[in-house]
């Protein structure tokens, strides 16, 4: 069946796209995949705000498909190349070079609009929000599917947004499949969702073993410190308490982090909950040069902004407790990476959060989603256009999982 089809398609673009939750803050994170024959010809994903959104990516990267493996698209555009006087000593090269270069969302759009040719009649693509319908940092997504007019669009989420929604009115003369797989791109959404109503994002990161402990050594492989990394290059606050920072002397920094997100980022705000911390005694650790705050309760976490706060259960149920007492701006998520990665149940989950606090209130949350980080960054690296090597010895997998908290 066709509405089975489409699901099964939409799930690998929602999977891929959750690889980059929370990294395109304040942006949603958006995934994209281009079908053709029943083949898929591109999958990508919306991976930093301010960078070229899922649709974009997703049409370079089936351009350059189509040309180097559709003998009739080739001939399609070079014929188009040769009208518009496009004459270099080999143009398929000149083509292929120029696209795969450009980084620019402006620069694609334009290079797609002159010399797509009618290539994507044959295409189908799904996209798990509604293209954006608005001129922003980048160009409006639902323009460039207007004008190369793929045979149909699949979208999992209507954009609700008044400034970016209207995609699917542009789309009109398109067939257009809506809400496929709207309940899991709605959690996707979630972070982005939060954003909207107060400009605030509160995560709580927390790495332990498939039993629950998280003390005694390493836990997080190079893969999963990798995205830990590229988040504070896009966070606004790194929040810990005072026991972490005497036992672990952390530098919560970006060292790990690949140069697409460190450039042009800078260090997050540091902030040490604790009730007995001086700020003179800050001096004797890693992050006494950085831009350290320490402060005494819940209530004084920012009400705005990206905030990443790391620890471990015990800290975790202490601030969800005084954030309740205190009134206090809630924790949105619980960001969990389980080492090692073979099987995650939630029930596993749920003990390991309550052991501390079997007689409070029990955690009310949603098990969002899980992705496997093993080899993720090393795999997709040429795709976010860096150089880095990053090399791992490690055997152990990471499993990142998300808590929606209610």
């Amino acid at each position: 069946m066709k509405h089975d089809s489409d699901s099964f398609f939409m799930r690998i673009a929602l999977d891929y796209a959750w690889s980059f939750q929370t990294l395109t803050l304040p942006n949603p994170c958006v995934g994209s995949l281009v079908l053709c024959d029943n083949a898929i010809i591109a999958l990508q994903a919306h991976k930093k705000a301010g960078s070229p959104h899922a649709e974009v990516l997703a049409c370079k990267e089936a351009f350059l498909y189509k040309i180097t493996h559709d003998e009739v698209a080739k001939r399609a555009v070079l014929e188009s190349c040769k009208k518009q006087g496009l004459n270099k000593d080999n143009t398929l090269s000149y083509l292929i070079n120029t696209l795969q270069n450009m980084q620019d969302s402006k620069h694609i759009h334009e290079f797609i609009t002159a010399y797509h040719s009618g290539i994507f009649h044959n295409c189908e693509f799904f996209v798990t929000l509604e293209p954006c319908n608005h001129y922003g940092k980048t160009p409006p997504c639902a323009e460039l599917l207007k004008t190369i007019a793929p045979k149909r669009i699949i979208i999992a989420h209507e954009d609700s947004t008044p400034k970016a929604s209207g995609g699917a009115n542009t789309l009109a003369h398109i067939p257009i499949t809506h809400r496929i797989l709207r309940d899991e791109a709605h959690k996707l959404l979630f972070p982005f969702l939060q954003w909207q109503k107060k400009q605030s994002f509160t995560l709580f990161k927390i790495a332990h073993r498939l039993h629950g402990d998280y003390k005694n050594g390493i836990i997080s492989n190079e893969d999963s410190r990798i995205f830990t990394h590229n988040m504070r290059c896009i966070a606004d606050y790194i929040i810990i308490s005072g026991a972490t920072l005497r036992e672990d002397n952390p530098l919560l920094d970006t060292r790990f982090s690949l140069p697409f997100y460190q450039q042009d980022s800078i260090n997050p705000k540091i902030l040490i909950l604790s009730k007995t911390m001086q700020e003179k005694d800050l001096k004797n650790y890693n992050i006494a040069h950085r831009n350290v705050s320490i402060i005494r309760s819940a209530r004084e976490i920012p009400s705005s902004g990206f905030k990443i706060i790391e620890g471990g259960f015990a800290f975790l149920n202490s601030l969800l407790q005084d954030i309740e007492t205190e009134n206090a701006m809630p924790i949105d998520c619980v960001m969990g990476y389980i080492a090692p990665a073979f099987n995650l149940g939630e029930d596993i989950v749920h003990k390991a959060m309550i052991e501390s606090n079997r007689n409070e209130n029990k955690i009310q949350y949603t098990l969002a989603h899980t992705t496997t980080l093993t080899d993720f960054w090393l795999q997709k690296m040429s795709e976010i256009q860096t150089s880095k090597i990053i090399e791992s010895n490690e055997m152990t997998a990471n499993i990142i999982y998300y808590l929606f908290i209610k």
